[in-house]
Formats: structure tokens, sequence, C-alpha cells
């Protein structure tokens, strides 16, 4: 009947005072050479040992205190037989010396009076009247008897081994059992094959007993108890593990004759008692314990030399309910082991030897340098150490007699023998039992995989065939939980990602994907593409031996041919077509990150889009550098096979796919434009510049796809596209397919640009030039800054365009947009850089046109020097020099514009914003007189600047109060009107502080009165 807690409480405490104090008398009474009074006490404080009412845990307290005591009584008696001995030696001595003829009856006396005194101590215990303290203190005397010379050891073994089947309760037998193995623990004689045969047949009976007691524990008490029984034999595992444990120890350090193998004797002798054994217990937690005691305690060679009985004979006929992926997991842990310290030991003798090489050449060489004599004895000592080395080879017994087992453990594995083992008994186990789970299938599936990767990582052979037969056969088995079941073959997918150091390993795997198609999660499915993409980019989890995961970086890996890029791509399409239009808010109990997109119209999720950025990282990996048309070939034929595959996401990959594009077209132009320039084979270069053109189309395809699915909210971003596009087949003498694409610029603009609902999100500041205006504005902007650098067009082509689009700023709503468009348009009629090579004419300025534009250049400076002074004709010289270089340039247009500009700033309702316009626009007139547009001279910008000061004076004149506001608001930011009216002042001021420097340093600007 169990009893509480606080009542075993009670029992332990009393018991460890009952042996205390009965330890205490029996150390009195040893103190006193009463043995047989001390044998008394300690009998009493073992029947201790005899209660029932204790947990394990609170019995092994018992039997610390007892262990400690018996401790004392053994030295006592060791000392106490020792000083005899001593005794018996020197009385020997003497008798020796009075008469050499009894020497022999001494030494017959002498070994006669050592004998009795422990032999008749263990003979006397046994007359004991309880069986626990008699059997403790037989084992007590028995082996202190043991330890001393000329004893029975044998004799005395089996007497102890046989004498402990009179206990059969589970713990106490276990606790006694337990005892004797520690205590014969560095007694057990292995001098011999006798000794070593009797020694391992002790333990092996000495751990069937214990394990029976084990296993009995189990069935003792009322069913309620069960789990109860069970989580005490958890804690008493470690009493039946203890002589497997020295069993090894025994075998280990056991050298034997030259006929003697460590691991034919473990095959033949231990590995069929110990597995029997553990078959016939039928327990299902003794069976799991032993075979990973089993397994962690023997030598990997021994294992691999009983592999298939351990695996066929054994695993096999365990209990039903045990898993057996978790034991042939740990199994293979242990290989895996093996192997790498195998691998470190080899690269580490490597290192030794090369050391030693070097080592020796040094020493070779102070030889020769000390003298012919020390370098003739080093050669010496080279050829003895050849030919002993040789000597070995022919006889190796000569050297490895002594341990044969250390040759035997340098045996190369043969992978392929050792996974077709495995993986028959798999196929043995599947047969046997269909209906095992499916995570049982994982573990064992991926144990596998990793002994597959471990030895032999380039055998692509053994991992076809797992994902073949989980293909075939693991896919059609249908859990309860499906989810769960999933989640089980997601890491068996994962594993071999992790582990590979090339991705394009999966390229020799065709089962692997079939496999990953049979995945109907979707999420499971991302994951995997995910773990792909962190590889090819370099970032990758390495799972580490506890269990943790550590990052680990690698260079990236780049795809040059078609069927790289399907082999990856077909991983990446579930990323492609995902798409976060029914976004689960109700995942994470409601709180989820999101990013809204379109007005309000979109809401999508913060791993969706970076989801997005990984698949356009993987673009960039597309990469050949031998043939970029090749490369611009692969590119196309992703965006063809998978990118456009979900429409809503190609906003997010298409630019880059666009920007890579183009960077290759730029690549290749350049290279076409510089071998064009070196030699005139046209042959060649009609068929490149054909290629270039047909790559620009179909580039022109994918920017007009994205436009026509995004255009409403993404209008903006298509267009600087556009421009980019056009830019570079401008700069690649592509002229049709650069105007095609301005065109394609004024389109969008016209379609959803100029009147959109989302231009004017936002509030601007009109005074504020440089915040710039509304997105009709901007845009009007983008073309122009991208038009300005052009140099391709013929003159016409040119002119259309800039004209066009000098119109579109010219119509804006704002008058503030209008006047900053149409002075900004102005640049576009006056070059101010050449941008090409020196050597290059553009197009656009043909030879007619830059004679009148030098005509009209010389008439005005020959004007100008008329009225000059001498020393300013050198500058008209440089200047006549400067523009030897052909641009194109309007004069007129320019003026035109400039006069429009003024004209919008002047119909400005607000005088403020009319000032500041009239101020910007000097400072591009100044920018034109720089560069020598003979129209807007000094008596323009004369005017100009008088009409700025006009219109100064009017603001002040209008409001009398302006300039005391002015004082009252220098620290006050309250009046808006003052302020403007300061800043635009200001911004005057600066401007004629310009003017001046100029002409006082660079001698510009003459004329102009500031």
């Amino acid at each position: 009947m169990a009893i509480s807690a606080a009542e075993q409480k009670t029992a332990l405490a009393s018991s460890l005072s009952a042996i205390n104090h009965q330890s205490n008398l029996m150390k009195q009474c040893l103190a006193d050479n009463n043995i047989l009074q001390a044998l008394k006490h300690c009998s009493n404080f073992l029947n201790e040992l005899r209660t029932n009412q204790l947990s394990p845990k609170q019995y092994y307290e018992l039997y610390i205190v007892v262990f400690d005591s018996l401790e004392a009584l053994s030295s006592h008696l060791l000392g106490s037989h020792n000083a005899k001995q001593q005794k018996l030696e020197r009385k020997q001595k003497l008798n020796n010396a009075e008469n050499s003829s009894t020497s022999g009856a001494g030494n017959a006396i002498a070994a006669n009076a050592t004998a009795p005194f422990l032999a008749d101590l263990y003979e006397l215990v046994q007359y004991s009247g309880n069986i626990i303290p008699r059997l403790y203190m037989m084992i007590v005397i028995g082996t202190t008897y043991m330890s001393t010379k000329g004893a029975p050891t044998k004799e005395i073994m089996k007497d102890m081994i046989e004498m402990c089947h009179g206990v059969q309760h589970p713990i106490r037998g276990l606790f006694l059992r337990y005892y004797l193995s520690q205590r014969t623990k560095h007694l057990l004689p292995f001098g011999n094959a006798n000794d070593f045969n009797d020694t391992v047949e002790f333990l092996i009976q000495n751990f069937i007993e214990m394990n029976k007691l084990w296993v009995r524990l189990q069935h003792q008490g009322h069913s309620s108890e069960r789990e109860l029984r069970y989580r005490e034999r958890k804690e008493l595992k470690i009493l039946v593990g203890s002589n497997l444990v020295r069993l090894s120890q025994i075998i280990d350090d056991y050298d034997g004759d030259e006929n003697y193998s460590s691991i034919k004797y473990y095959q033949e002798k231990v590995f069929p008692t110990i597995t029997e054994q553990i078959i016939q217990c039928r327990d299902h937690l003794a069976q799991s314990y032993l075979i990973d005691v089993l397994v962690q305690i023997f030598p990997d060679d021994f294992h691999f030399a009983t592999l298939n009985s351990l695996l066929n004979d054994v695993f096999i006929n365990l209990h039903p309910l045990l898993k057996k992926s978790e034991l042939v997991s740990t199994l293979i842990e242990r290989f895996i082991t093996y192997h790498k310290f195998e691998s470190d030991m080899s690269s580490s003798k490597v290192v030794e030897n090369e050391s030693e090489t070097k080592l020796g050449k040094l020493k070779l060489e102070d030889s020769e340098k000390d003298g012919d004599k020390n370098a003739e004895a080093a050669k010496d000592d080279e050829v003895d150490k050849r030919e002993y080395e040789s000597k070995s080879e022919e006889n190796p017994s000569v050297d490895s007699a002594s341990k044969p087992q250390k040759e035997e453990s340098h045996k190369k594995i043969d992978i392929t023998v050792l996974f077709n083992v495995f993986w028959q008994f798999y196929l043995k186990v599947f047969e046997m039992d269909p209906e095992l789970p499916s995570d049982e299938h994982s573990v064992l599936l991926q144990s596998f995989i990793k002994l597959s990767l471990t030895y032999d990582p380039d055998n692509y052979q053994n991992l076809d065939t797992i994902y073949q037969f989980a293909t075939e056969k693991l896919s059609t088995i249908k859990d309860e939980d499906t989810a769960n079941q999933e989640d089980i073959w997601l890491q068996l997918l994962i594993v071999p990602i992790r582990h590979f150091k090339s991705i394009k390993t999966l390229f020799k795997l065709p089962f692997f994907h079939e496999f990953y198609l049979k995945l109907t999660n979707k999420q499971h499915q991302k994951q995997i593409s995910l773990e792909i993409i962190n590889k090819l980019l370099g970032v990758t989890q390495v799972l580490e031996e506890n269990g943790a995961t550590n990052q680990g970086e690698f260079e990236p890996e780049h795809f040059s041919t078609t069927d790289e890029v399907d082999g990856i791509f077909k991983y990446l399409l579930v990323l492609i077509k995902d798409s976060d239009k029914q976004l689960n808010t109700s995942k994470n109990l409601g709180i989820t990150k999101t990013i809204t997109l379109n007005k309000g119209e979109t809401v999508i999720s913060q791993e969706f889009l970076s989801n997005q950025e990984k698949v356009c990282k993987i673009i960039h990996l597309i990469e050949n550098p031998q043939d970029p048309f090749k490369n611009l070939a692969n590119l196309m034929y992703v965006r063809r096979k998978y990118l456009n595959k979900n429409f809503d996401n190609i906003i997010y990959t298409y630019p880059t796919l666009i920007s890579r594009i183009l960077y290759k077209l730029k690549i290749v132009g350049y290279a076409l434009l510089r071998q064009q320039r070196k030699n005139k084979k046209q042959s060649v270069e009609n068929n490149q510049d054909l290629l270039i053109t047909s790559n620009f189309k179909n580039l022109s395809i994918i920017v007009d796809e994205l436009y026509q699915y995004h255009a409403e909210n993404n209008s903006e971003l298509i267009l600087k596209i556009y421009l980019n596009a056009a830019s570079v087949a401008d700069q690649l003498k592509q002229e049709s397919i650069s105007y095609e694409l301005f065109t394609q610029c004024f389109v969008v603009y016209e379609e959803n640009l100029i009147l959109g609902s989302h231009n004017y999100i936002h509030h601007i500041n009109p005074h504020d030039s440089v915040a710039g205006g509304s997105l009709p504005y901007q845009s009007i902007i983008y073309v122009a800054n991208k038009l300005v650098t052009a140099r391709y067009f013929n003159k016409e082509n040119y002119e259309n365009l800039i004209t066009k689009l000098t119109l579109y700023g010219s119509k804006l709503l704002k008058k503030q947009d209008q006047c900053r468009s149409v002075y900004a348009c102005a640049h576009l009629w006056w070059w101010c850089e050449l941008l090409i090579e020196p050597t290059e004419k553009s197009p656009t300025v043909s030879s007619e046109e830059a004679r009148k534009i030098k005509s009209v250049d010389n008439e005005k400076r020959e004007s100008d020097n008329k009225a000059e002074n001498v020393e300013h004709q050198d500058d008209a010289v440089t200047t006549e020099d400067e523009d030897e270089i052909e641009l194109y340039r309007d004069a007129k247009r320019v003026l035109e514009c400039l006069q429009r500009a003024l004209r919008v700033a002047d119909k400005c309702m607000d005088p403020y914003l009319s000032l500041q316009l009239f101020i910007e626009i000097l400072n591009r007139c100044l920018i034109f007189n720089i560069y020598g547009n003979a129209l807007v001279d000094s008596r323009y910008i004369n005017g100009l600047i008088d009409l700025i000061r006009t219109n100064i004076d009017n603001l002040r004149e209008d409001d009398t109060d302006l300039a005391a506001r002015e004082k009252e608001t220098e620290n006050e930011e309250d009046d808006k009107e003052a302020r403007l009216f300061r800043q635009s002042q200001g911004y005057f001021e600066r401007t004629l502080g310009y003017i001046r420097d100029q002409q006082a340093l660079e001698n510009r600007f003459e004329g102009i009165l500031v």
C-alpha cells in the first residue's frame, strides 16, 4: 500500500538517523579493533536498506550514506590485513636469520596466516540473520579480500554473483547488484583469455539479472500506480547501464594475443547475448534505454560490423510501440560524428606530415651547412627509417600485433553498402507496418539523407532513391491531421537544401521537385522556396548539433542557361503567383503589420513585399558573361514563362527585370559602338545592331504590359521606366526606338498624369521651387531632364519632341507650374555641353545650322569688340575657339520661352509669387548669358532687373506698414506676407551679389547694372 509523501520523509529521516548512529558505533569499535562488534553494528545499519516505504530517490540517499560507511569498514579491514602481513614478514625475516633451513616453513606459515583473516570474516558474515545485511557485508569483505595478493578472485566473484539471486525485490536488488558492480569495478581480472572471458561473463550475468529486476518493477503494485512506477524506473535506469559501460571498458582495455580481435569478439560473444536479453524483456522503456546505451558506449567499428544484425534482427523485433526512428537516428548521428572525427584526424595528420617535411628540409639544410659528416649521418638515419618502414609494410604484424583493432578502425566505409543496409531495413519496416506514422517516416528519411550527404556528398543516386520512394509511396498516406503530416514532409525537403553547398544540386534530383509538388499547403511550398532563395543569396541556416541554427554566408550562384533558370524558378513560381488580396488579419490575434497602397485600395503585408524583393534579387543572378545576348534571351525567357503568371505582382518584379535588360543592352551597345569606331565590318555590326533593336522591341512589350495592368496607380513609375529605356536607346544610337519610347511617355502623360485624382495628394508650397509641384509638372521635368541629354536624334524629331513637351508645360493648370515648366524647357533649345565624343557629330546639329550659329555669334562678337578695349580681344578669340564644338542652339526659341514664362508670371494673382517667379527667371537668364546666348544679353537682363525692382517698390508702396511689420516679425513667424517678401528680397540680393562677384572675378555679365 502506498504511503504519503510526508510519511516517506519521516521514514527517511528515521532511517538516516539510525544509520548515522550505528555507523558511528561501528567506527568506534573499529578504532578499538573490535571487529565482531563492528560487524554487528554494520548489520544493524544495513537493516535499514530492507525498507520498502521509500521512493528510488530516497532509497538512493540511504544507499549513499551506507556506501560511505562500508567504505570505512573496507579501509579498516584492508589496513588490518596489511599490518598483519607486514608483521608476519618481519617475523619471517627474523626466523630466516636464525635458521635459514626453516625458511620454507616460515613462508608457509606466513601464507596461511594472511588468508584466514579475511577469508574467515567472509565466511562469518554469511551467518547473518537477514539477507540484505548478509549480502552487503559479503560484498564489502569479499571485494576487500579480492584486492589482496593470492586471493581466489574468480571463486569470490562467482560466489557473490550467485548469492545476489537471494534478493528479488526490484529496488533492493538493483541497488545491491549496483553496489557489487561498483566494488568490483577495478578488481576484475583480465590478464589472460580465461580471466577475460570470466570477467565478461560476470558483467553480462549481472546486467541480465539487473535488467530483469528493473523490468519487474513496472508490474508491481496497483494498476493505478503504473505511471508512478514508470517514473521510478526512469530514475533507476542508470544503475542497469553501468554494467554495459564497464563491459565496454574491459573490452577496450584488453589487448589479447595476435589472433584476438575485439570486433570479432564483440560480434560473436557479447552482441548476441545482450541483444537477446533486450529483445526478450519486451519492455518499451528498457528496450529504448538499453539500445541507446548499446549505441553510445561501444565503438563505431563494432556497430559497423554488427549493423545488419542490429537493424534486421534487433530493431525489427523490438516493442511495437517503440519509435524505431529515434533509435536509427541515434545510430546514424553516431556514424556521422565518427566520420567527422576521422576526417578531422586525417586532415590534422596531413598538416603534421607537411610540417614534419618542412622541418626535415630545414634540418637537412642546417646539416649541410655544418659539414659533410652531419649530412651523411642524416642520410643514414633517413635510410634506416625507410628500411624500417619497408619492413613494417612487409610484416605489418610486427608493429600492429599489440593493437590490431586500431588498424581496423581506419578502414574506409563504403557509403553505398552502408546506405543499402539502412535502406533495406527501412523497406522491411514499411512492409511490416504500412500504417507507420508520417513523423516516423520523416525522421528515418532525414537521417538517411544526412548519412548520405556526410559520407559522400557527390552521390545523388541515394537521395533520388529516397525522394522517389517518398513521392510514390509516402505521399499517398493520409493521416487524420493533414496539416501536421505536411509539416513533417516539409522538414524532409528542407534538410538537403541547407546541407548542399550548391543549390544547383537540386537539378540532379528530379524526384525532389515531384515530391515538392505533392505539398498541397501553399505556405509550405513558399517556405521551401524561401529556403532556396536564402541559399542562392548566400544566407543559409546551418543546423548545429544541439538543434540550434547558425547563420552562414556563401558566395551567391549565377545561372547562365534556360535549364538552370527552369530548375530554380519552378520552385519560385509559388511566390510569383502569391497575392495578398485575401489577407488574413485574424492571424496572430488580429495583429498583422500591413502596408496600404493605391489610395487604400490595396493592403499588403511586409512579408509579401519581402518575398517579392527576394524574387527580384534572384533575377539579378541570371548572368552569362560570355554571351550577353544569351543573357538577354534568358531574361526574356523568365518573363515569358514565369513572371507574367500573376499580373497583379508584375509591378514588383518587372522594374527589376527591365533595369537588368537595360543594363545588359548598354554593355552590348557600348561594345558595338566601340567596335564600329575601330573597324568598319558592316556584316558583323549589322547583325549585332539587329539583335539590339530586337531586344529593345521585346523590352517595349514588357513595359507596355506593365502599363496595361498598372497604369492607374503607378503611372509615374511607368513614365520613369519609359524615360530610362528611351535614354539608353538614344545612347546606343537607336533613334527610331528612342523616339517611339519618348512618344509613349507623352501617351502616359496624357492618359494618366494630366488630370489624375492622385496628382495633388499633399499640400504644395507654390513659393518653393525646389520642393516640386504637382505630378504633371514633375512629369514635365522628368521628360525634360532626359531630353536635354539626348544627342542622336535628327533635328526634325528632336524639335518635334521638345516643342510638344514645351506645349504640355505651357498648358498646366497652375500658373507657377506653367512658368517653371516653360523656362525649364528653354534649356532644350540651348545645349550647354556636348555629352558625346569630341570626334563625333550629333545628327541634331547639321553643318549648315552650325554655320548659321557661328555667323550670328561672330557678328555679335564683332559689334561688341568695336565698343570694347583691345585688351578684351583675346577673350573673344578664346570664345571663338570654344564654339568650334557643334551644339544645338536656337537663341530665338530660348527667348520665346523666357518671354512666355515672364508673361505667365506676370499674370499670377499673388504678387509675392509673381515676384518669386521673376527672380527665378532672372537666374535662368544668367545661365543662358554665360553659355553665350546673344539674345539674352545685358540689355535684356537689365530690363528684367528693373522689372523686379519695380515690383519690389510697388509691394512696399501698396502696403505702407510692410516695413514696420518686417521689423516686428524678424523674430516672429506669424506674418506670412512679410516673411515671403523678405525671402524674395533676400533671394534677389543674393542673385545680384553673384553677378557682382562674377563681374569682378570672371569678367562676366559686362554691361549689367546691379
